[in-house]
């Protein structure tokens, strides 16, 4: 149950100062501090165990896997060379392909003169040959 009191109070305290009051720091209990120590405590023996029982083969095998920074450099590099070239030739693709594009609409365009050309040309021989006979229709 709420006091008639203590709630007008909280009402007169600006947000921030309620904020502070909840969110106020607490030192943990001791069975929390005692749990905490012992969990850490059982965590930094389990790495000593386990490179006790490992082979110096082993670990030195683990060793040099995890550092291997040049390695990963090496790769890194290969990548990004990798990209560089697709990016050149992928853009070399694409020049040649604007020129195919250009070489043939010009071809359509020369296309396009001949056939006027060879239209005019046709009309013209066909203006000045004199028509056929009735009974020859010509060729």
């Amino acid at each position: 149950m709420s006091h008639p009191d203590r709630d007008q109070a909280d009402e007169d305290k600006p947000l921030e100062s309620q904020l502070r009051d909840a969110l106020r720091p607490l030192a943990p209990d001791d069975a929390f501090t005692q749990a905490l120590l012992a969990t850490l405590a059982e965590r930094s023996r389990e790495p000593q165990r386990e490179a006790a029982a490992q082979p110096a083969a082993e670990r030195r095998r683990e060793r040099r896997a995890r550092g291997f920074p040049q390695w990963w450099l090496a790769v890194g590099m290969a990548a990004s060379l990798l990209v560089a070239v697709g990016a050149v030739q992928h853009r070399g693709t694409l020049r040649e392909r604007q020129q195919g594009l250009e070489a043939r609409r010009e071809v359509i365009e020369a296309l396009r003169v001949t056939t006027q050309k060879l239209d005019l040309a046709y009309q013209a021989v066909r203006t000045q040959t004199t028509p056929p006979a009735a009974g020859n229709p010509g060729v």
